[in-house]
């Protein structure tokens, strides 16, 4: 007899080693999808000045990728709890490429508006699905940590595609922020398809509950129903909370995250000079992921608001000043910028990944992430075209009321679930 096959199987350090996989693999999914979605931002000053549009035109290509998003979000999040990711997720990833590319031999404005609210509609695919993958591999106990690592993934895309598409734009022309950026994440939909396994169940490993209580769930990684999907979302108070929060963050996030290049450039900054400092506030962005999650599982047990409302709380007050930080002062300004990196996207992560899981379980998580990340792109839509209206009709120094009131509005909605964790149903 083998008695290498005799010898019985380590559950414990498979189950690890499965969700090191789960994390790295999800990891670099969502970062790459970023690359095909931030990147119009360093493009937008060269667009600008190769085509002729205005900000006004900008704010409206811009929107275009929100709307798509939010009604892609309602669809993959409830097809990635009824039909599993896998497959979403490779579609979602190749879709969005080729359509990069599509956007990047398209001319204004209507071509480019369609194409690029298409692309948002196939990035929707994305967080339902990894939010979905995380919220099955891990129970409530770990999952601020995870989120913590999880959350640096779309700040780290989004630095490195800042930097890598100014620089395109500059030297080669703003098409290619486009082009390169597609093959980037062809390459990574591959990877996921390849490595990706939706739950611990389908390798023979114990669940999210059984992880949490010692006893599986009746139904294992099997669909609840519709019923149970409502219940969990549209029909519950908490997860309206989160989903006008994260509208609120939303229009501050996108605010900095598509606008600030093109303030900088506005202010005499080159192109390639504006990303790398704008790149800061990503960096930032993963620290704030890393103090927030990990606080929250080892000091906190679980409960997020404290964490998050301050934060949002502080992201009020800084996106008020913005226009006193002197452009000038290279230093002072990374610092600021990074701080509002941090401020943001710590609640961004607990809002609609963390929190969304604590109160809607893992069998409704994708459905809840959809649904709140729904509201943040109707957020986002009114904040880049509002943003860009603003600032050509009235100045820069008109849009801070915008981004601060959108911070302060989510410190309010956090701040009535002060006391709310996760695992306290039959479902985790």
């Amino acid at each position: 007899m083998n008695d290498a096959a005799a010898e019985p199987r380590d559950v414990a350090r498979d189950l690890r080693r499965w969700q090191a996989r789960t994390v790295a693999t999800v990891f670099a999914t969502y970062a790459t999808y970023y690359f095909c979605r931030q990147n119009i931002a360093a493009a937008l000053p060269a667009m600008q000045r190769d085509l002729g549009l205005t900000k006004s035109d900008l704010g409206q290509v811009t929107m275009a990728l929100f709307i798509g998003y939010a009604l892609g979000q309602l669809l993959f999040g409830a097809l990635s709890d009824r039909h599993g990711v896998r497959w979403m997720l490779l579609g979602g990833m190749l879709g969005s490429a080729a359509l990069n590319v599509a956007f990047a031999f398209s001319r204004p404005m209507a071509p480019m508006i369609v194409i690029w609210g298409l692309n948002g509609f196939f990035q929707a695919s994305g967080f339902p699905s990894t939010a979905k993958t995380i919220a099955n591999w891990f129970p409530p106990a770990q999952r601020g940590r995870v989120s913590a690592i999880r959350g640096a993934d779309y700040p780290l895309g989004s630095l490195l595609v800042m930097v890598l598409a100014g620089w395109l734009g500059e030297h080669y022309g703003w098409r290619w922020a486009f082009i390169v950026p597609a093959g980037v994440l062809t390459i990574s939909a591959l990877h996921t398809f390849l490595r990706l396994r939706e739950a611990p169940e389908d390798v023979g490993l114990p669940s999210a509950e059984e992880q949490h209580t010692g006893q599986a769930a009746e139904t294992g990684n099997g669909f609840n129903g519709w019923r149970y999907i409502i219940r969990m979302t549209v029909g519950n108070r908490r997860i309206w909370a989160l989903a006008v929060a994260f509208f609120g963050l939303t229009i501050t996030r996108h605010g900095f995250g598509i606008w600030a290049v093109t303030y900088l450039t506005d202010q005499g900054a080159s192109i390639s000079r504006a990303a790398a400092i704008t790149a800061i506030i990503w960096a930032g962005g993963i620290v704030g992921n890393f103090v927030a999650g990990w606080w929250t599982d080892t000091t906190l047990g679980g409960r997020r608001a404290p964490v998050v409302v301050p934060m949002l709380a502080l992201l009020a007050v800084l996106s008020a000043i913005f226009p006193l930080v002197p452009v000038q002062s290279t230093g002072l300004l990374l610092l600021y910028l990074a701080v509002v990196g941090a401020c943001t996207y710590g609640p961004d992560m607990m809002i609609c990944h963390t929190m969304a899981m604590d109160v809607a379980t893992r069998k409704a998580a994708a459905s809840a992430g959809g649904f709140i990340d729904f509201w943040g792109s109707v957020g986002a839509a009114i904040s880049v075209a509002l943003t860009g209206q603003l600032a050509e009709s009235m100045g820069w120094s008109s849009v801070v009321g915008l981004w601060a009131g959108g911070a302060a509005l989510a410190a309010v909605m956090v701040a009535l679930l002060w006391n709310v964790r996760g695992g306290h149903a039959e479902y985790v």
